[in-house]
């Protein structure tokens, strides 16, 4: 969608449907955002609220969004909550040799393709995560395709539920003592939106409480083929802006 309309059209969601922005808690439904096309005048009739309300990264935010300072989650499916709270994280890269990694197995369908599961399957087989994580990887990838969680969150003051929202994970691991879940891009992302790991982080935590450790890693490769591995863990697992990057790596193919 271009940016313009994509700007256009957030602007006449919020405004035929009275939503004060000044408020730190909005919320704004799926029935809402459709029904506002009855009343657009503009050359696209594009209301689509999976593709409206999907905002993976901050540069992609509607300027009305940019302007008032707000942010938009999904809560539950076809309803978000429009907020203050900043959700996206900044992917800092620091100057580094990158790593090279070395072939350990010698599959000859490896080199194949080039997606975030090809990229995964390399760093997997040629033991890249075994090393990041320090354990023997005994299990996974677990939990593939889409799947939606329950749970209580605090997002500033604000104790939000969060029922029925879908989430995926590009590769999640299992070793002795740790869980690994992988959200992982063939762009060279910035920031990312906190929720493509929060959520499938609490759906595992609800399940193993303390049993093994959760460690989150965000991974990109961006135009230079060099792949960039971010480390996340939660200090405390109920709020959702409580997270710390705990480590960095890069490698080079």
């Amino acid at each position: 969608m271009p940016t313009t309309t994509f700007n256009e059209i957030w602007s006449h969601i919020i405004s035929s449907n009275n939503i004060d922005l000044n408020n730190s808690l909005s919320i704004v439904t799926s029935r809402q955002i459709k029904d506002s096309k009855s009343t657009w005048n503009g050359s696209t009739n594009q209301f689509e609220p999976r593709l409206l309300c999907k905002i993976d990264y901050k540069n992609s935010l509607p300027e009305i969004f940019k302007l008032n300072n707000i942010y938009i989650i999904s809560i539950k499916n076809g309803t978000y909550a429009l907020i203050k709270e900043d959700i996206y994280i900044p992917l800092i890269r620091y100057d580094c040799v990158p790593n090279i990694i070395q072939k350990k197995h010698n599959s000859i369908l490896l080199d194949i393709g080039d997606s975030e599961t090809s990229m995964l399957d390399n760093l997997y087989y040629n033991k890249v995560l075994q090393d990041i994580i320090g354990e023997e990887i005994t299990g996974g990838p677990f939990l593939g395709g889409r799947h939606r969680c329950k749970f209580k969150t605090i997002i500033g003051s604000h104790t939000i539920t969060i029922d029925g929202s879908q989430f995926e994970t590009d590769g999640c691991y299992e070793t002795e003592n740790y869980i690994y879940i992988i959200e992982a891009k063939m762009v060279e992302y910035t920031d990312f939106n906190i929720r493509q790991l929060y959520y499938p982080f609490r759906a595992v935590y609800d399940k193993v409480k303390n049993q093994k450790q959760i460690i989150c890693l965000f991974i990109y490769k961006d135009k230079q083929n060099l792949i960039h591995i971010h480390k996340f863990e939660w200090n405390n697992y109920m709020k959702m802006l409580d997270i710390v990057n705990t480590g960095y790596y890069q490698y080079s193919t």
